[in-house]
């Protein structure tokens, strides 16, 4: 989007001004006076929603939980003790606010700390999560203040932060009360129930449930981050608003089932990539999201078949509306109500005791403010919605379950007579909710496996069944020698995983005995690395640990093989905003100098050798003569000098005379890279007659040579990026072999694709889109491509960008990172960018791809497709 397209479209947004907050809004962009200087905006965006201002600060401050009784009268949560700062003015403890109808307002409790949510419950109970307890208060003798304190779960932890540990409250159909836990930052905790049940963990947020007097403590799911939200639908399916995305955004919308595992632990540190960690449902056996939510989801309800869901961070209240897919849902996001950078709602509540007369009526808390320490502000909103005029809403009766959410519940509940056969296939369906319900039905079968027997079947059902055997808790001695030396990496990985997540310190001789293989898969050799790391007591240092990694280069016995991964991790990808093209891409450790690059360089190894000029490449400028030298040297080896000739191209403008010169060379490969190089390099009229004998030499690398001459040539004669079976054809039509390696240039080329830019492959690249390792592995025919042609049509919902205006007119677009009284993005380079909320005049999420539209006219036919074979060989 052009920024004066934007900026149009900032200035229809700002042209809302609310105020007058005693006075409602309905449909349409009304804006009113507020009585405050932090004015909410709000704007209507959907018909037949309207927004009513109950109350506000000094009323009520920085409010959390909050809920409706059968009198219509509205509780909430006024926190004070979240992260006061010194010169805080208000009272000592949270106050539990009861509002009458007719506005009169009194406090009913006011004896806990960092109250975060509110339930009420029956005979007159109000239950209440802390961050270290859940406890529920009553009034019993009648004044309209709680004098009876009951504590049913208490957290038992080093950790205080305030808001990463006991969270949402929701009832569940059969009267037990569900809520959730954060992680922690992973320090070990203890949880117990009143009647003594007892959970504990270490490094991850779950979902718990207990009964309402305080009995039968029961973990439902597990892999969170911090489940501050937490509803119960009415057929008993559970729905999570999943807060504090960090480096693995988005915040999310989940479907919670039991046994489930979410894929995130905070022990693993926060930096990404970390093979044991995953947002998205991209590790084996984990569960994905429903829908991308807002910045900062707080609450979450059921409406009809669909969720509402208000997001602190990005001022609005979303619908999502659910649609069955399979064992679980899938959804669009609809939003209802957007408010300013005051605008911050956290916790929503139905009033479920009024009349039917069309109206569904909901109240939901504001923190007014972006600052996380209390501060004072606060407003309490009444939301009612029309459903006659509310089209967007959909039916508002639950379906039935489908056939694959019926097999996936008797899966985990054992009303199942599969054989163990039929489990191992379920267990590899395309569905990840029935994946998870077969792995967690195979897990009393495993029980009583032998390693013997493991040993004769076949490779997918041994990687399924390291999983299953993790899931029992078996004794792993017995097996652990036997997976790490089993043939298939997919086992080797597993256990690995197994290894780290459960801290099994005993074995990490075994683990280091591993890295000394020389046939790992680089898949195996990160997991490694990733598991002796964890398992020497420094998990969240993750992969980056250049001691290990310098000590197995450093190792004369390591073999090259391990050499060339160990240095193909060492370089960390710079995130902080590039200044000019002189600005490093990444850095390296203080041990792997140039004497050291060198010294590699003589061992004479291809592959560490590969992996030194990719190093040297990651920083062109800096490493420009180690480059240009390697290039030109005729007895160098040609895949060593493609690729150093790879890492000029985005200086050629300074090496002009070497890539002219190679552009001519008899080597193919060579020839081609250094005309790549020089796409977009201004040349004289001498150069291009140079470039134009090229063609006339070498008539298989004409196209590139043209394309150097004239960039519109490569447009000219194209298929529509519409029709995937033409280019397939067209492609296909090729005569010339597939060169793979020359697609993996071409992925990391800075001219061309750009792929890596966004996209890690083989533990190259960056991490602001889908890591492309197993790209190919996917069975559909033309899908990739098609991918390609059209980038919009498919975007994985954590990686859709939005676009900040600031103040100043510049535009940045990214993928959010966090939102408060900062906006932090990452952009396609990876590079992160954080703006303070005053200097900006807008944020908008786009439904488009960092990826470009058109990236296949960029290249030539035998470009893309060696491009293509590069990523259908990653599997």
């Amino acid at each position: 989007m052009q920024p004066k397209a934007l900026a149009t479209r900032c200035s229809r947004y700002l042209a809302c001004i609310a105020a007058c907050l005693a006075t409602s809004l309905t449909n349409r962009p009304d804006t009113l006076e507020a009585a405050e200087e932090r004015l909410p905006e709000i704007q209507i965006l959907q018909p037949g929603v309207r927004m009513t201002m109950v109350a506000e600060h000094p009323d009520i401050a920085t409010p959390t939980g909050v809920d409706v009784d059968q009198k219509g009268r509205v509780w909430a949560v006024a926190c004070h003790t979240h992260m006061p700062p010194e010169d805080y003015q208000g009272p000592k403890f949270d106050e539990i606010l009861v509002f009458d109808p007719d506005g009169e307002r009194h406090v009913f409790y006011n004896k806990t700390e960092q109250t975060m949510d509110l339930e009420l419950g029956n005979d007159g109970w109000v239950y209440l999560s802390e961050r270290d307890r859940i406890l529920r208060v009553k009034d019993t003798d009648g004044d309209g203040v709680g004098d009876t304190e009951q504590t049913l779960v208490e957290l038992d932890s080093e950790a205080v932060y305030p808001h990463n540990a006991l969270s949402g409250l929701a009832w569940d159909p059969n009267g037990d009360l569900v809520f959730g836990l954060g992680e922690n930052f992973a320090k070990p905790w203890t949880m117990t129930a009143r009647d003594g049940s007892a959970i504990q963990g270490i490094d991850r947020g779950g979902v718990f449930r207990v009964s309402a007097d305080g009995g039968g403590l029961h973990k439902i799911a597990e892999g969170l981050w911090n489940p501050f939200g937490v509803t119960v639908r009415s057929d008993g399916e559970i729905f999570v608003a999943e807060n504090d995305p960090g480096e693995h955004p988005p915040c999310k919308v989940l479907h919670i089932v039991q046994d489930g595992d979410y894929g995130y632990r905070r022990k693993y540190g926060g930096a990404t990539p970390h093979p044991f960690v995953c947002w998205n449902g991209e590790m084996r056996g984990t569960l994905p999201m429903i829908h991308p939510s807002g910045e900062a989801p707080c609450g979450v309800v059921p409406l009809g078949r669909g969720l509402l869901m208000p997001s602190w961070g990005d001022h609005r209240i979303d619908f999502f509306p659910l649609q069955q897919q399979g064992a679980s849902f899938t959804a669009k996001q609809v939003t209802l109500v957007h408010g300013s950078r005051y605008f911050r709602p956290t916790c929503i509540a139905q009033d479920r005791h009024r009349k039917d007369d069309g109206v569904l009526v909901f109240y939901l808390t504001d923190w007014v403010d972006g600052r996380y320490p209390v501060h004072g502000f606060g407003r309490l909103w009444k939301m009612e919605i029309d459903v006659a005029k509310a089209g967007w809403i959909g039916p508002l009766d639950i379906p039935p379950p489908t056939a694959a959410a019926t097999l996936a519940a008797n899966l985990r509940t054992g009303k199942t007579d599969h054989k163990q056969s039929e489990r191992f296939e379920l267990s590899r369906s395309d569905d990840p909710f029935v994946a998870s319900a077969a792995l967690s039905s195979l897990r009393p079968l495993a029980e009583n496996w032998e390693p013997a027997e493991f040993a004769k079947w076949p490779a997918t059902d041994r990687v399924q069944a390291v999983q299953a055997l993790r899931l029992a808790k078996v004794n792993p001695k017995p097996w652990i020698d036997a997976l790490l030396r089993d043939d298939n990496p997919g086992v080797q990985f597993e256990t690995l995983r197994w290894l780290a997540d459960e801290d099994l310190r005993d074995f990490l001789p075994a683990v280091e005995s591993l890295l000394t293989e020389s046939n790992l898969s680089y898949e195996v050799f990160e997991a490694a690395i990733a598991a002796q790391t964890a398992l020497s007591g420094t998990p969240e240092i993750g992969l980056r640990n250049p001691e290990l990694l310098l000590a197995k280069i450093n190792d004369e016995s390591s073999s090259p093989e391990i050499q060339a991964y160990a240095l193909r991790l060492l370089p960390v990808r710079s995130t902080t905003p590039a200044k000019d093209k002189t600005s490093p891409n990444a850095s390296l450790p203080k041990g792997l100098t140039v004497d050291r690059l060198q010294q590699l360089m003589t061992l004479k190894a291809p592959d560490v050798s590969l992996e030194v000029v990719r190093i040297y490449g990651v920083n062109p400028a800096a490493f420009s003569s180690q480059l240009a030298e390697i290039a030109a040297d005729d007895s160098a080896a040609t895949a060593l000098r493609s690729e150093a000739v790879l890492g000029l191209a985005a200086i050629a403008e300074s090496h002009l005379p070497l890539l002219l010169a190679l552009a001519q060379n008899k080597e193919n490969s060579l020839r081609e890279e250094a005309l790549r190089a020089l796409r977009g390099v201004d040349l004289t009229a001498s150069e291009k007659l140079t470039l134009q004998s090229v063609g006339d030499s070498f008539p298989e690398s004409a196209p590139l040579a043209t394309a150097v001459l004239d960039p519109t040539s490569l447009t000219e004669g194209r298929h529509p990026l519409e029709d995937t079976k033409a280019w397939s054809k067209r492609l296909a039509a090729i005569e010339t072999p597939v060169d793979i390696a020359a697609g993996e240039r071409i992925f990391h080329h800075p001219k061309i694709a750009q792929c890596a830019n966004c996209h890690r492959a083989n533990g190259r690249g960056n991490v602001g889109g889908p890591n492309l390792s197993h790209v190919g592995g996917r069975n559909e025919a033309d899908w990739l491509l098609g991918a390609i042609l059209q980038p919009n049509r498919d975007i994985a919902p954590q990686f859709m960008p939005r676009v900040i205006l600031l103040k100043d007119g510049t535009v940045h677009v990214g993928i959010r990172l966090r939102s408060y009284t900062f906006e932090q993005i990452r952009d396609a380079q990876g590079r992160n960018h954080t703006f303070n909320r005053d200097d900006v005049e807008s944020i908008e999420d786009l439904t488009t791809s960092f990826m470009p539209t058109g990236l296949p006219l960029t290249m030539t036919d035998r470009e893309m497709r060696d491009l293509m074979a590069f990523l259908e060989n990653n599997k």
